[in-house]
């Protein structure tokens, strides 16, 4: 007698004919991710940059970049993160990245790379990534302690730096976030806004916006406009608004017309190796960046038409800095 847990004999045949054909093993190489991963990185350039194991790379992680026209370099659309990318250059001795270069999958390259304020615990950029099977993880403000550590030998640039992190960056915050469209606003902030739909985006700016304004300490500097920020339902009237906005960016104004008349109309790379000193990375951080605004943007207007001296001096030190690290 036959179990009732016997297979009936027609479909043991069936099966015992199987595999019916083999296929060649599934890679599990995800193409697409690897595309996605590839096509937010931009390599370093340089002798410098290559390294022989994934332990001595580091990632730059940032917001977003755009291409300077005149020396196709890549760099970060956030003047805290072109800083940070400008101190790793020079301490490096790397050439920054290039628009005609493509991030190389084979060997290990130091690189900036694309990534969401969510990245970061605290919500900001950048980041610093070192390392793979042993990681570490720098947060922005790690990265700006460094940063000021290395002028800490020299009171005065550490001094001008301070100045500027206070009033440049928080005129650069009420600009961003008052005097853009979403739309411009993401192309700074944001790497992926065209894979999202209105209402994601709509709540990113305002995730992003929120996170941006306790960076750097600016939430303590100007309590009552990190209210506005935060809530929609507290709106203000636009003189009310005005009134607030307007001290800031007349601060800003008069800060580098004084930075335009101390510095003159020469670069002063004082080194020894004649690379930029930090102080001139940092205002070129700014400059840079805020050229790269939407003209519709008056602190922009008010750069290209008051401080030309400024321009060109951040326009030398970002071929200076590359000049010095090609030669190296």
């Amino acid at each position: 007698m036959s179990s009732i847990f016997s297979v009936p004999s027609p479909i043991k045949a069936l099966f015992e004919q199987f595999p019916l054909a083999t296929y060649r093993p599934i890679s599990k190489q995800d193409d697409y991710m690897r595309d996605e991963i590839r096509s937010r990185k931009y390599a370093f350039q340089g002798p410098n940059a290559k390294q022989q194991t994934p332990n001595n790379v580091f990632t730059l992680g940032v917001y977003n970049v755009f291409t300077d026209s005149n020396t196709s370099c890549v760099l970060a659309t956030d003047p805290n993160c072109l800083y940070a990318q400008f101190a790793l250059s020079k301490k490096n001795s790397l050439s920054l990245p290039k628009a005609s270069s493509l991030y190389e999958e084979k060997g290990y390259q130091h690189s900036i790379g694309l990534l969401s304020h969510d990245a970061s615990s605290r919500e900001t950029l950048p980041i610093l990534i070192e390392g793979y099977s042993e990681r570490n993880i720098r947060s922005s403000e790690g990265i700006d302690e460094v940063l000021r550590s290395r002028v800490s030998d020299d009171p005065e640039q550490l001094m001008y730096i301070t100045m500027l992190d206070h009033v440049v960056y928080d005129c650069w915050i009420t600009q961003v976030i008052y005097h853009t469209t979403e739309e411009q606003f993401l192309t700074l902030y944001s790497y992926n806004s065209k894979d999202r739909n209105i209402f994601l985006n709509r709540l990113a700016t305002s995730s992003m916006k929120s996170a941006l304004v306790k960076r750097n300490e600016f939430h303590l500097r100007h309590k009552e406009l990190v209210k506005n920020i935060k809530s929609p339902l507290n709106v203000y009237k636009a003189r009310s608004l005005e009134q607030l906005l307007r001290p800031i960016f007349e601060k800003c104004m008069r800060t580098l017309l004084q930075f335009q008349e101390i510095l003159g109309e020469k670069p002063f790379f004082s080194t020894t190796d004649g690379s930029p000193t930090y102080l001139e990375l940092k205002i070129a951080s700014y400059v840079l960046c805020i050229l790269n605004l939407d003209d519709s943007v008056p602190l922009k207007a008010f750069v290209e038409k008051q401080c030309p001296h400024l321009v060109k001096l951040s326009r030398a030190t970002l071929v200076g800095l590359e000049q010095a690290n090609s030669s190296h």
